[in-house]
């Protein structure tokens, strides 16, 4: 009976070991490139660390209760009201609980894991799609003039006298020349002059027609754009260079 107990352990450990590779052989053909195909991995990691926790909750309920059925039958052995047979094979029964809720603890751990895993790559591929994404909708809403290649502080005088005729308000300088800001995006914005306007607004348009009737340069930002632009605005003169 021994023996037929010990085959009956290997075969379930053997169950378990193929539970395993089950539970781990999704990551191996996981890319970290597109979220879209992480979702099912994702849903089916979630579901092998559900299982693998149900699982895990009855292996301690079993062994709990092989133990607890231990120590009654060797009370009443000790009476003398079992056979000291009775006792062996509750023991073996408490020892095969033990092995199943260690593998039980180690498949859980091994889920647990490889979900982490799942989680981390998926987040990375939807970060790395909404990256993309905001550069794709930046670029397209970029408008810019090279004009006659020069711009001076004359220039940006008159600028400021003609819009506040128009406007009746001060020219809304967001940055003259080299900010904190654009030491910290890498770029020289000595000799440059950003106007916080969205180009696609009354006054941002104006502005824009103003430099191109004179040949300004100019850059209309309408978004970010990581690395270059932290949001919607007018840069007057040639682009910034990267220091």
């Amino acid at each position: 009976m021994t023996k037929w107990r010990s085959r009956e352990t290997g075969s379930r450990s053997a169950r378990a070991f193929l539970g395993v590779l089950l539970l781990l052989s999704p990551l191996h053909a996981q890319s970290p490139s597109s979220s879209a195909p992480l979702v099912p991995e994702l849903q089916r990691a979630e579901a092998n660390w559900a299982h693998a926790s149900t699982a895990l909750r009855a292996a301690e309920e079993e062994a709990q209760k092989a133990e607890e059925k231990v120590e009654r039958l060797r009370a009443l052995y000790a009476r003398g009201l079992v056979a000291r047979r009775d006792v062996e094979w509750a023991e073996l029964e408490a020892q095969t609980a033990r092995a199943r809720l260690a593998a039980a603890q180690e498949v859980e751990r091994l889920a647990r894991e490889a979900l982490a895993r799942v989680r981390e790559y998926a987040e990375r591929a939807a970060e790395r799609e909404r990256q993309q994404h905001r550069v794709a909708r930046a670029l397209v809403r970029v408008a810019r003039s090279y004009g006659q290649g020069r711009f001076t502080m004359s220039d940006l005088a008159a600028l400021m006298r003609a819009y506040e005729r128009r406007f009746g308000l001060p020219l809304p300088i967001s940055a003259f020349g080299q900010t904190p800001t654009h030491h910290r995006l890498g770029l020289d914005h000595r000799g440059r002059v950003d106007i916080a306007l969205h180009p696609e607004s009354e006054q941002g348009r104006w502005v824009i027609e103003y430099l191109a009737q004179r040949g300004i340069p100019y850059i209309a930002f309408s978004d970010e754009i990581p690395g270059s632009s932290t949001g919607a605005h007018i840069h007057i003169g040639l682009p910034s260079l990267r220091k």
